[in-house]
C-alpha cells in the first residue's frame, strides 16, 4: 500500500469583497431579556445604508424617511417605532415614542428609554430620560457617541449615533448586532405602575450579508449547504474576530473580503469532522478538518490544519490519522494537552486491526505526516505545537509507552 496513490493538494483562493466597501462588521451575541412586554415583530432587520455623518442628532426625525423597520406597543397608551441606518462606519437609530403623558417627577418613577447594543463584547449602553415642561432631558451615553431627544405633541423622539469604535467586539468580519430597546412607561406621576415595552431585534448588516452572498455564489453553495458559520479569534494580524464559513468541499474566511480553500476530497460527505481548535498562542483558534480519501481499494483519513493570517487561510499541516485496506485498519487518536510553553496536539497510535509489523509494507506518505505506527519502538507518537504566531508547527516525538 503506497501513500502516493492519493494527492492531497489544497486549492486556496483569495477574493476581494464584491459590493459595498465596509469598515466594520458586528458580532452576534445574545442579550439577556429584561422583564418587559414584548410584541411580535421582525426577528432580523436590515437598516438603511444612509450616511450617518450627514445626520443632525438633535432628537428630531426630519432626517428620516417614513419606513418603520420595527415597532412594539400601541398608541396612544404607549408605543415605540424604530428606524435605523448603518453605513459601515456607524450605527444610527431613530425612535418615535408615542405616549399620552411624558412623566418626569423628582427622583421617583419617570419615563425612560434604555438602549443596549451588543457587538460581540460588552454591550454598549445608553439611557434617555426625555425632557418636558417640568424637567430637562437627561442622557447617559458612551463617549464619542451622540444621543438627543425632543418632546413631541404625542410623546417624544430619540436620535442616536454610535461609531463603530464604541461597540466592543466590532470587527471587519462579524455580520450582525443584537439590539434591545426598553421604554419604561410610567402611567402615573406618583407611584404608578410602570409598563416596559421591549423591542429586541437582530440587525443584519447589509454589507456583511452581501459579502456572504458573494462568497456562496462564487463557491456555488446555497445557505442550506453551510455546516459551519461562526466567529472566532483566528487571525493574529487583525483586530477582533473572523468569520469562518464552511460547506460542500470549501472552507472560507470572511473579513472585509473573503478567501477560501477547496478540500482535497470528492464530495461533502467525505468531511468526517470540522471544528476550531485552540492550539495557537494565547488561545488562538485554528481550523481543523478530518477528510477521507479513497483509492486503490483502500482509504485514508487526513487531519488538515490551517491558521488565518491577513485574512487568508494558511495551511499548517496534513496529518494521516487513519488507513484502511480491506478489513485491516490502522488508526491514531489526537488530543490537546497542556505543554510547558504552549498547548500541544498529541497524535498517538491505536492498536492495529489486521496489520502487523511484518505485513505492513507501506511507503511513508510524502504529502502528509505519516500515521504513527503502534509497533514503533523509537517513539509513541508525535506532539505538535504552535508556540508563535507564524504559520508553522513544531514537532517532537513522544516517548514510547513503556518509557512513560
Amino acid at each position: 500500500m503506497n501513500s502516493a496513490w492519493i494527492g492531497a493538494a489544497q486549492k486556496a483562493t483569495f477574493l476581494p469583497m464584491c459590493g459595498r466597501t465596509a469598515l466594520f462588521g458586528l458580532g452576534f451575541v445574545l442579550v439577556a431579556s429584561l422583564p418587559a412586554r414584548t410584541e411580535a415583530g421582525p426577528n432580523t432587520i436590515r437598516c438603511d445604508d444612509l450616511s450617518t455623518a450627514e445626520l443632525s442628532v438633535d432628537g428630531l426625525l426630519d432626517d428620516w424617511g417614513k419606513q418603520v423597520l420595527a415597532r412594539v406597543g400601541a398608541a396612544p397608551d404607549g408605543s415605540l417605532e424604530l428606524r435605523c441606518s448603518w453605513d459601515g462606519v456607524a450605527l444610527a437609530l431613530a425612535l418615535d415614542v408615542k405616549d399620552d403623558r411624558v412623566v418626569r417627577v423628582g427622583k421617583g418613577h419617570q419615563d425612560r428609554v434604555d438602549i443596549s447594543i451588543s457587538a460581540g463584547g460588552k454591550p454598549t449602553l445608553a439611557s434617555v430620560l426625555p425632557g418636558n415642561a417640568i424637567a430637562k432631558s437627561k442622557v447617559t451615553r458612551p463617549a464619542r457617541s451622540a444621543v438627543a431627544d425632543s418632546l413631541q405633541p404625542k410623546g417624544f423622539s430619540v436620535e442616536a449615533r454610535f461609531p463603530g469604535a464604541v461597540l466592543a467586539g466590532l470587527s471587519q468580519s462579524t455580520p450582525s448586532l443584537e439590539l434591545k430597546i426598553v421604554f419604561h412607561d410610567v402611567d402615573q406621576a406618583t407611584g404608578g405602575d410602570t409598563t416596559e415595552l421591549e423591542l429586541a431585534a437582530t440587525i443584519e448588516l447589509g454589507d456583511r450579508k452581501d459579502l456572504l452572498d458573494d462568497f456562496l455564489r462564487t463557491v456555488k453553495l446555497k445557505r442550506a449547504d453551510v455546516r459551519l458559520d461562526t466567529l472566532a479569534e483566528l487571525d493574529p494580524d487583525r483586530r477582533g474576530k473572523e468569520r469562518i464559513v464552511a460547506g460542500g468541499t470549501v472552507i472560507g474566511v470572511l473579513t472585509d473580503r473573503f478567501a477560501f480553500v477547496t478540500l482535497p476530497i470528492a464530495k461533502a460527505a467525505d468531511i468526517k469532522r470540522l471544528e476550531l481548535v485552540p492550539l495557537g498562542a494565547r488561545g488562538q483558534q485554528i481550523v481543523s478538518a478530518v477528510v477521507r480519501q479513497a483509492g486503490n481499494n483502500g482509504s485514508r483519513d487526513l487531519l488538515l490544519l490551517w491558521t488565518v493570517w491577513s485574512g487568508q487561510l494558511q495551511p499548517l499541516a496534513q496529518l494521516e490519522v487513519r488507513k484502511q485496506l480491506g478489513t485491516n485498519v490502522l488508526e491514531a487518536t489526537w488530543k490537546l494537552v497542556k505543554g510547558k510553553k504552549s498547548r500541544e496536539l498529541w497524535l498517538e497510535p491505536r492498536p492495529a486491526i489486521g496489520f502487523t509489523a511484518d505485513t505492513w509494507n507501506e511507503v511513508p506518505a510524502s504529502d502528509a505526516d505519516p500515521i504513527p505506527l503502534p509497533w514503533d519502538t523509537a517513539k509513541g507518537g508525535v506532539a505538535y505545537s504552535m508556540p508563535g504566531v507564524a504559520a508553522e508547527l513544531s514537532r517532537r516525538d513522544l516517548p514510547p509507552p513503556n518509557r512513560r
